[in-house]
C-alpha cells in the first residue's frame, strides 16, 4: 500500500466505527449466526430500511467484517462473529462504547491539544463519570464492555501472578468484581473484599464494601490490588488514590497494580498507545512507562519491586510494589 494510500484509509476510520456500531446496535452478527441473509431478510429481522442496510452490509464487507456472496447475500466472517454476544473473544461491547459514548467526545480533541482539558468535558460539560452517573443506560453500556475486557485481563493475571501467597486481600476500584472472582477461583483460600463505589458494588457476586477510595479503603490486608484504576486520573489523583491505599496497608504489604505499561517507544506496543490516547480523551488520566509509576509510588510510600508480564494481547502488566520503610506517607 502505498502512502497516500495508506493515509486515505486512516482517515476513512471514522466511516468504519460507524458501519461496525451500527452493526453491534442491530445485532447483524446475531441475525447471520443461522447463516447467510439478504438485505430484504436482514431488514426485516432487525428493523431497517433494506435499501440503506445494504449498503452498510457492503460497506461492512468491503471491510471483511461480512462476507457478500454471489448470490446477493451477506454472511459472517470469523472478524463479524466478534460483534455477536456470548463468543468467547466477543467484542460487541467495545464497539458499542466505541461508536456511541467514545465516538462524539473526540469532537472535543482539537480544542483540549491547543488549550487543554479533557475532550469529553469540552464536548458534553462534565466528567465522564458524571455524565455515566446521569445516563444510566450509557453507564449499563460502558460497565458492560469493561468486563469483556476485564475478563480476559483478569484470567491473564492469575495466570501471571500467584495470589496463594497471601491471607486477606482488597480489591480496590474493582468494579463488579470481575478479577477478584478469577482470584479467588485460583486461591480459593484467601479472604477477599471488593470496593468500590456503593452503586457499583451493589450485585456483586463476591464480598463487597462500598465507598470512596479517596477517602479511605479498608485496612488491614496483606495485599491490595487496583486494577486498571491509576490510569483513569491525573498524576495528583493517582498519588491521592495510593496514598490512601498506604494508610490502610500494614508496613509488610504487597500492592499489585495492573496496567497498561507504555513502552519507549510506539511502535513496540501500539495497543498501549492508543489506549493512551482513549484515557487522554475520556478521562485526563494517562497510561504511563515503568518508571512514571515507579514515581507516583515513591510519592505515595511505596517502592515498585519487578513489572511482570502477562500473557500475549492481555495488554496488562502487574506491577508488585512493597511499602517503602523511609517513606511512610500514612499521615499524608
Amino acid at each position: 500500500m502505498t502512502p497516500a494510500a495508506r493515509l486515505a484509509r486512516l482517515t476513512d476510520g471514522y466511516v468504519v466505527t460507524q458501519l461496525l456500531w451500527v452493526a453491534a446496535e442491530l445485532r447483524i452478527a446475531d441475525a447471520l449466526a443461522d447463516g447467510p441473509r439478504t438485505a430484504e431478510e436482514l431488514a426485516t429481522q432487525v428493523g431497517a430500511d433494506a435499501g440503506v442496510l445494504r449498503r452498510v452490509l457492503r460497506g461492512l464487507a468491503a471491510e471483511e467484517v461480512l462476507e457478500d456472496l454471489p448470490d446477493g447475500r451477506f454472511a459472517l466472517t470469523a472478524t463479524g462473529r466478534l460483534l455477536r454476544d456470548g463468543v468467547e473473544g466477543s467484542q460487541r461491547g467495545a464497539v458499542l462504547a466505541r461508536g456511541g459514548l467514545y465516538y462524539g467526545a473526540l469532537a472535543g480533541l482539537l480544542d483540549a491539544v491547543r488549550d487543554g482539558g479533557v475532550p469529553f468535558e469540552r464536548v458534553h460539560g462534565r466528567t465522564f463519570f458524571d455524565h455515566l452517573d446521569a445516563h444510566p443506560a450509557e453507564s449499563a453500556r460502558f460497565q458492560g464492555s469493561m468486563a469483556v475486557r476485564a475478563a480476559r485481563e483478569a484470567a491473564a493475571v492469575v495466570e501471571a501472578y500467584d495470589f496463594r501467597r497471601f491471607r486477606t486481600l482488597v480489591d480496590v476500584g474493582g468494579g463488579t468484581g470481575v478479577l477478584l472472582a478469577a482470584i479467588l477461583r485460583a486461591a480459593p483460600g484467601v479472604s477477599a473484599v471488593l470496593f468500590d463505589r456503593p452503586e457499583v458494588v451493589r450485585d456483586a457476586q463476591v464480598p463487597h464494601v462500598g465507598g470512596d477510595f479517596f477517602a479511605e479503603v479498608p485496612a488491614g490486608a496483606e495485599a491490595y490490588v487496583l486494577s486498571r484504576v491509576i490510569h483513569d486520573w491525573s498524576d495528583a489523583d493517582a498519588v491521592a488514590i495510593l496514598r490512601t491505599v498506604r494508610r490502610a496497608i500494614p508496613d509488610t504489604g504487597t500492592l499489585l497494580l495492573v496496567e497498561a505499561v507504555l513502552p519507549a517507544r510506539a511502535a513496540d506496543d501500539p495497543a498501549a498507545v492508543r489506549m493512551d490516547v482513549h484515557i487522554l480523551t475520556l478521562l485526563g488520566g494517562q497510561e504511563r512507562t515503568a518508571a512514571e509509576f515507579a514515581v507516583l509510588l515513591d510519592a505515595a510510600g511505596f517502592r515498585l519491586d519487578r513489572v511482570l508480564p502477562t500473557g500475549p494481547g492481555s495488554g496488562v502488566h502487574v506491577l508488585v510494589a512493597r511499602t517503602a520503610p523511609d517513606r511512610d506517607d500514612r499521615s499524608a
